[in-house]
């Protein structure tokens, strides 16, 4: 099932702003306006490096955080604020994460088949315990786990198993948004094929949205319908796969995507990657504005950067990228 771009957004974040209060004096601005939506049937990813504040946007959208300030609407229900009871049932039924580490977030002392069934029991969801065993076996089914195993505990899997148990919980109500937190990371190289080609086998058959928080870029083309570059605690630049990769405006994505190693020893060893740094940089975020580049291809800058910017990028192409996707 693809995106459907002619429905109302599924979820729709404005101006959304996470502090933490370290002192009396100080608080870290982990998230600062961060705007974005995303459609039903829809993959968007969010990128960065460790510490931009992706995990948080996360945390702070399925109200593990309470926001600062800004807007979250999911579903046509205002999630960002005090919820209602019944709002917050809605909420946990029609929104899942599936964390990083497979093996922290389930608990040692319940079998998987609890573990996956919890959901069910919290929403009294079966009639009867037959009825559980069987939702709970055809689930592991779906993930590829032998459902013979619902008995067993997390520590006698392997990590790609895990993580799969960690898919299955977050399946099992049958969600409208999944937000899956670096959920590959941890993950040999044939397991995160492995678990990603399931996401979008799931997505194909129940026409769940993912907000799909990475650093592998190669793996959030693969998965991606739209990517959002954040760099501490902002949205640089947001669009399409196609228009991120193929034509890159800001700097700090540039130099993400510069580098990015290339499978061609030749052409690798020609790569150069970018150099960014955000204090010599001269930019300021808390100066930028969203500007439109072309189609949903939106960067954040003020009008003189936008007009460097651009017409630096319509004269030069980054090097690896064709070469790499």
């Amino acid at each position: 099932m693809a995106a459907n771009y002619n429905a109302e957004p599924l979820l729709e974040v404005n101006g959304l702003k996470q502090y933490f209060q370290v002192s009396r004096t100080y608080a870290v601005r982990a998230v600062d306006d961060v705007s974005f939506k995303i459609w039903p049937g829809e993959t968007y990813s969010l990128v960065g490096e460790s510490g931009s504040g992706k995990s948080t946007i996360g945390r702070a959208v399925i109200r593990l955080y309470n926001p600062t300030a800004g807007t979250v609407q999911f579903n046509g229900m205002d999630i960002s604020g005090k919820m209602s009871r019944q709002t917050e049932k809605n909420l946990r039924r029609q929104m899942q994460m599936i964390f990083q580490d497979p093996m922290a977030s389930l608990n040692p002392r319940k079998t998987i088949g609890d573990i996956i069934g919890e959901g069910l029991d919290i929403h009294h969801s079966c009639q009867n315990a037959g009825e559980r065993e069987a939702r709970i076996k055809a689930m592991l089914r779906k993930v590829g786990l032998d459902p013979e195993h619902h008995s067993r505990y997390p520590h006698q899997f392997s990590g790609g198993q895990r993580q799969r148990v960690g898919i299955a919980r977050a399946l099992m109500m049958n969600p409208k948004l999944i937000i899956a937190d670096e959920c590959i990371s941890a993950l040999d190289v044939s397991i995160q094929a492995q678990v990603v080609n399931l996401m979008k086998d799931i997505q194909e058959e129940t026409g769940t949205a993912y907000l799909f928080i990475a650093h592998d870029l190669a793996m959030v083309k693969y998965i991606s319908d739209r990517i959002g570059v954040l760099h501490l605690g902002h949205l640089l630049e947001t669009g399409s796969k196609d228009e991120i990769f193929s034509r890159p405006i800001h700097p700090y994505t540039r130099s993400l995507l510069s580098a990015i190693p290339v499978p061609n020893p030749i052409v690798e060893k020609q790569r150069v990657a970018e150099i960014y740094d955000y204090k010599t940089s001269g930019i300021d975020y808390n100066k930028g504005t969203n500007h439109l580049v072309e189609g949903t291809h939106y960067v954040r800058c003020t009008d003189q950067e936008f007009e460097k910017w651009v017409g630096a990028a319509s004269h030069t192409r980054l090097f690896g990228t064709n070469q790499l996707y």
